[in-house]
């Protein structure tokens, strides 16, 4: 009889009923006060509320009994119990004559409960029970709708004024979650003949509640839908006076996921793959490369087992293990696509279709509050870029990189752009015709030997048209000149490229944060490429193995060098001396977090054009970025359509300019930064000279470029081939004219603090 009072937790599945642990080891129960922004005022409702359940609370803690049926009643009596919950519950205590059927009712229910096991929270899980709202306005039939990204439930429609739901659910939540996303509570009423009526929202930010206990219980404020958190810039708190709607009691319990502490990682020393944050699939990983590796190596023939094709409907190889897709989440609770599943099932692989789900996942999360209209996003994108127009991109006065650096780097470009085929090459003009490179036989093949210089029997493996998730094109070549291995990764060319690009949750790796679609990429190199490579290298005795790439690609090389770093030893015992492992990435994308870049600055090497955009992208940026938005949309309301797009003056500008510009100071001085990925590495910055346009300076570039997205109508095309391909010999007859008693040989790690080195031109007699 128990169970009805029992608050079930609602889930897209049926559950078992929650089994709570007795009273005596309840959790503690507090109440907080609400979470309230910088000049605004809290409603006599809130007030009223928290006064009510500091009663409720002194009552808890002032009973005489250790089985207090009041404490039990609170925990988890259901809306569909006839006892109300809050002043009549606790009035409903001992007569003159003896306890009341009530009180005798809550106390079978307490002992029932007490001989119950507990069930532990699961990992990952976030449970909220709504139990009521105290309002300034009275509801007919309320009800709320809670919002997690693509996670979606609603209360029962209540019939009371205060809802007195009690109602529980669960929801998913992964750790990028938890760093940036909100749980957002709609309070509605129901309408019989017209449509329901939105009264206000109420928002629980994820990463508020580390610190927190695992279960509380505490009122949160309920504001209008416009003047929510989410929906509004960082701007808008000051300008705010008036009060909210009311408050909404809410019973949290989450267990906070907290990043691998510094002494849970290997020491530098120990080369292995550092198992963070699950251990198991990590060494598993490591158990399964070191299994092919081996194989590998004693095949008298592995040399020969490198596979080459451009058509992907004639790969031999299909029988071979196919990707893991174990880094996507496909929890069986997730929110299900009946129209994706049903389309995707006549046109795209399971695989792939996970991936998708996973993408629309981190649409609607990253969508959540931002409720512009079209034109509203238009006019933000206008008076960002014309903010930006005025900001000066920061320059290191750190002195030119010296000539063998920017040969060097050169050099490796050749390698990265020939693995975008014929296309690529004829993109810059290198090519033999568009036309004729066309309909040549294996074009890409023959254009990147063409374009390379080299052999046929060095190009050692190829793939130009990988048509898979987490698999983008590559080749594999033997470079004679430097007697080294060149893996060569392509970048976005294709629609699986962009889903690659799209999977952008943050995962924990190695004790810092990774690019999810760029590492599942590296962990395919890694499982099907690099043990033929390793054997190939032993038993031809090169002596270094370089890793290039171009924005994706450029990504997921810096991760895979990373990985390749962690078996280093086994290199160098192969080939009995020194072995180098080195990575040149070019515009790269946003990969890992601060601490994982720094810590690979002496393998890895990163080019970059001036503002290219991609290579300042990532979660967090891009949160910045709608952030300004919401501010940009607000600073214009004052100027119309018109003058934002057509007729506006300088005067009329400065007031909105000077608006976004501290909505950009606000961002950059939060306590509370939205947490970015890094490119990976050394990292170098061409730039344009400020005096004479055509020539080109490649200099260290600033630690703080990943940490915002500039808005400039050129930062898209600086990324493109054709810009890096003509700025390698701008740069290096830059580096030519420096004199000869300044120009120092620099490691990436000391490059920064060398002196600074004036370009000098020579004057013709």
């Amino acid at each position: 009889m128990s169970n009805g009072f029992i608050s079930s937790f609602s889930k897209p599945k049926t559950s078992p009923t929650p089994e709570f642990r007795n009273s005596a080891s309840l959790p503690n129960l507090i109440t907080q006060q609400p979470l309230r922004r910088p000049s605004m005022s809290t409603s006599p409702a809130t007030m009223t509320a928290i006064a009510h359940s500091e009663s409720i609370s002194h009552a808890l803690t002032t009973s005489t009994t250790d089985t207090s049926p009041t404490a039990v009643s609170f925990y988890s009596v259901s809306s569909s119990s006839s006892i109300a919950i809050g002043s009549t519950a606790y009035g409903a205590g001992t007569t003159k004559s003896g306890p009341s059927a009530a009180t005798q009712l809550l106390t079978r229910m307490s002992e029932e409960i007490k001989q119950r096991p507990w069930r532990p929270l699961p990992d990952k899980r976030l449970q909220i029970n709504v139990k009521r709202i105290d309002l300034n306005e009275i509801l007919q039939r309320p009800y709320v709708i809670l919002t997690l990204g693509d996670q979606s439930y609603q209360t029962s429609i209540s019939e009371r004024e205060h809802g007195d739901w009690n109602e529980g659910f669960e929801l998913r939540v992964t750790y990028h979650a938890q760093l940036f996303d909100s749980l957002q509570l709609d309070l509605y009423d129901r309408c019989i003949l017209l449509r329901d009526r939105h009264v206000g929202r109420a928002e629980i930010k994820l990463s508020h509640l580390e610190g927190l206990p695992e279960s509380f219980t505490s009122f949160y404020e309920i504001w209008d839908r416009t003047k929510s958190a989410s929906t509004m810039s960082n701007l808008a708190g000051k300008k705010t006076l008036s009060s909210n709607i009311g408050a909404i009691q809410l019973r949290v319990h989450y267990r906070y996921q907290k990043p691998p502490q510094p002494e849970d990682i290997a020491p530098e020393a120990t080369i292995s793959i550092v198992p963070a944050p699950r251990i198991s699939s990590e060494l598993e990983d490591d158990s399964n490369f070191l299994a092919q590796l081996s194989e590998a190596m004693m095949d008298e023939a592995s040399d020969t087992r490198f596979q080459k094709y451009e058509d992907p409907d004639n790969k031999e190889s299909q029988s071979q293990n196919e990707l893991k897709f174990a880094k996507v989440d496909d929890d069986d609770t997730a929110v299900q696509y009946p129209i994706l599943d049903m389309v995707g099932s006549w046109t795209i692989a399971p695989e792939t279709q996970k991936v998708v789900k996973a993408v629309v996942r981190m649409a609607s999360a990253f969508g959540q509050g931002f409720e512009l209209t079209n034109a509203q996003i238009l006019t933000a994108v206008v008076v960002l870029e014309r903010y930006y127009r005025d900001v000066t991109s920061e320059r290191m006065d750190t002195g030119l990189a010296t000539l063998e650096q920017v040969e060097h780097a050169g050099y490796f470009w050749r390698f990265s752009m020939a693995c975008y085929g014929w296309a690529g090459i004829n993109f810059v003009g290198k090519g033999n015709g568009i036309i004729k490179d066309f309909i040549r036989w294996r074009s890409d093949h023959a254009c990147a030997i063409d374009f390379l210089r080299i052999p046929n029997e060095d190009l050692l493996a190829y793939e130009f048209h990988a048509s898979k998730v987490f698999h983008p094109s590559y080749y594999v070549a033997l470079d004679r000149a430097t007697n080294s291995i060149v893996l060569a990764i392509r970048g976005t060319m294709s629609a699986f490229d962009t889903l690659t690009d799209l999977v952008c949750e943050y995962q924990q790796w190695k004790g810092g944060l990774v690019h999810g679609g760029m590492k599942t990429s590296a962990d395919w190199f890694m499982n099907h490429l690099v043990p033929q490579i390793v054997a190939y290298i032993a038993k031809h005795k090169v002596s270094a193995l370089n890793i290039v790439g171009h924005s994706l690609g450029g990504g997921t090389a810096s991760i895979l060098t990373m990985m390749l770093l962690d078996h280093q030893h086994e290199f160098q015992s192969m080939v009995n001396g020194n072995f180098r492992i080195q990575c040149h990435a070019f515009a790269p994308a946003c990969s890992v977090s601060k601490d994982l870049a720094d810590k690979y600055r002496d393998h890895i090497r990163c080019y970059v054009y001036e503002d290219d955009i991609v290579s300042r992208l990532s979660y967090g940026s891009m949160m910045d970025v709608k952030t300004m938005m919401l501010g940009a949309v607000e600073a214009a309301s004052h100027m119309g359509l018109t003058k934002v797009f057509l007729t506006g003056t300088d005067e009329d500008w400065k007031p909105t300019l000077e608006a976004v510009s501290e909505s950009r100071r606000r961002i950059k001085e939060s306590p509370v930064q939205n947490p970015k990925l890094y490119i990976a590495g050394a990292v170098f910055q061409l730039w344009r000279h400020l005096e004479e346009q055509d020539c080109v300076e490649m200099k260290p570039a600033s630690n703080r470029l990943c940490e915002e997205v500039l808005i400039k109508p050129a930062a898209l095309s600086q990324h493109l081939l054709g810009i890096l391909d003509n700025a390698f010999p701008k740069a290096r007859e830059s580096s030519m004219m420096i004199p000869s008693n300044q120009t120092r040989s620099a490691s990436p790690t000391t490059l920064a603090n060398e002196a600074t080195v004036h370009l000098i031109r020579k004057k013709s007699n």
